[in-house]
């Protein structure tokens, strides 16, 4: 973890020099800046920086300054003689405010709360790029008697299930059946982008829908290309397609 440490006063600085490293023993503090110019000058060569210790007051104004002059790349936990500044730490990715003097319990407490949103951040980084790097399916295996044929999903106009028997529906008019996955496995399997699972039974590819209209109380029937009758979404789904349409 590489820190850096704004903070006019040796002493100061000197102690939380030493809670970093009591609490973190492979902590690196990269750099100590004691002025607003210092602070510029130092971020202005975008270092790997992954926590700020700050001191308001400097020996040349306010580090609220120096932050209007750089663009701060980590969270920062403020650390003052002064508890007016608040509003203006939080503005500036405070993620904790220290008042000196404070104790090492204080200290791991704002630590503790730093670890966990960088869990949460990674967590969060992490299923963001899982879903933009999902393969989803591309196409359908149709098995017939002695031969196999190859149906792409680009293709299919809407998938239909009646009696637990999934069928698909292509651009041309037909209608295939498809063995081996569930109503929920298969829109799992499927892009969200393109797909839409209408009700328990009918998922509706976006390319073909040319239009809506009410259907009852808080329903709509949905009309698709190549295929004679509207489909009707449920209740629980009509704010969703919605949304859907129109991202």
């Amino acid at each position: 973890m590489n820190i850096v440490i704004i903070e006019d006063e040796p002493l100061a600085a000197e102690k939380l020099v030493n809670y970093v490293t009591r609490f973190d023993a492979n902590a690196n503090v990269l750099k100590i800046c004691d002025k607003v110019a210092d602070v510029i000058a130092f971020f202005q060569t975008e270092p790997e920086v992954d926590l700020i210790f700050s001191d308001i007051e400097l020996l040349d104004g306010q580090v609220f300054n120096a932050f209007e002059e750089i663009d701060l790349p980590c969270p920062v936990i403020f650390t003052t003689s002064y508890n007016a500044f608040w509003t203006q730490a939080f503005d500036n990715q405070g993620i904790a405010y220290l008042l000196k003097p404070f104790t090492y319990k204080r200290f791991t407490s704002a630590m503790t709360n730093y670890e966990s949103l960088k869990a949460n951040l990674t967590q969060t980084k992490q299923l963001i790029q899982n879903q933009s790097t999902k393969r989803y399916k591309s196409r359908f295996l149709l098995k017939h008697a002695n031969a196999v044929s190859i149906l792409n999903v680009e293709d299919v106009v809407c998938i239909r299930a009646a009696s637990g028997v999934l069928s698909a529906y292509d651009n041309a008019g037909n209608h295939h059946l498809l063995s081996g996955n569930s109503m929920t496995e298969l829109e799992a399997e499927l892009n969200p982008e393109h797909f839409f699972r209408l009700n328990r039974s009918d998922i509706v590819n976006i390319h073909f829908v040319t239009s809506f209209e009410n259907y009852g109380k808080e329903t709509l029937a949905v009309n698709l290309n190549h295929i004679n009758e509207p489909l009707i979404t449920s209740k629980t789904r009509t704010s969703e397609f919605k949304k859907w349409l129109a991202s």
